[in-house]
């Protein structure tokens, strides 16, 4: 079985995250496809309780704090990448975020909890148990933001098995189905094939959207199975009912 931590040590230095300097290039490349999904998604108050299960290296955090969000919490189990991620958000820790998440705060605490990367690392039933401590966490109203391999694509391998400490995928339909028994409504998705375009996305997106509609006629009539996403990652936002 491979140690996870140690294994994200290593593979924080072969993605050439070495320093704060390293987080903050990788956080600009990345940006755009933050801003166009994430920011709609979240409270526009600024002041927000944001807690990130997961953080690496701190991203997702240099954005945040980038779009001046200055309430922000979160975890890793990578001490290396805990500790980068703390500096840039003090208010990062090192250890197990489920655990985390269900000793350090009491109920209806946060606006929004994220967690990208997360749910294929873990067993399934640590998975519903994850589920059911952020929708406690959350404030009523409060949305929980997941991202993970899209087990409704073809192209689910390309994400899966891509690193081996990833376990599981999840459908949308059981996404759904397991956000909703733990009080989650409005579970909503999407990918981020075409916000992810970025040099010539003008011209890039409409064939793009072309090449998706054929590919999903032509599924469709080889198996009667509709991809509505195709994507090798997905995206989840889930409101606390």
């Amino acid at each position: 079985m491979t140690d996870g931590s140690t294994y994200y040590n290593s593979q924080s230095q072969a993605r050439g995250i070495k320093g704060i300097s390293d987080v903050s290039r990788m956080a600009a490349e990345t940006a755009h496809i933050y801003d166009r999904i994430l920011l709609a998604q979240l409270p526009t108050n600024r002041e927000c309780m944001i807690y990130e299960a997961a953080t690496g290296p701190g991203l997702l955090q240099a954005w945040l704090q980038n779009h001046c969000f200055s309430n922000l919490h979160g975890s890793d189990f990578s001490e290396k990448e805990a500790i980068l991620a703390g500096q840039i958000t003090p208010g990062i820790v090192y250890g197990d975020s489920v655990a985390d998440l269900a000793k350090r705060f009491s109920e209806c605490t946060f606006d929004a909890i994220i967690a990208l990367d997360f749910y294929e690392h873990i067993p399934r039933e640590r998975f519903r148990d994850f589920l059911q401590i952020a929708s406690s966490r959350l404030k009523p109203g409060g949305i929980l933001i997941l991202r993970g391999p899209n087990a409704d694509s073809p192209l689910v391998g390309l994400n899966l098995y891509n690193d081996i400490t990833h376990i599981w995928a999840y459908t949308t339909i059981c996404l759904r189905v397991l956000c909703r028994l733990e009080g989650f409504q409005d579970v909503r998705f999407c990918d981020d094939a075409i916000p992810g375009l970025h040099h010539g996305a003008a011209w890039k997106t409409p064939l793009m959207r072309l090449a998706q509609i054929i590919l999903t006629q032509l599924v469709w009539m080889a198996s009667r199975q509709r991809v509505q996403f195709w994507g090798s990652s997905i995206y989840l936002f889930a409101r606390k009912g």
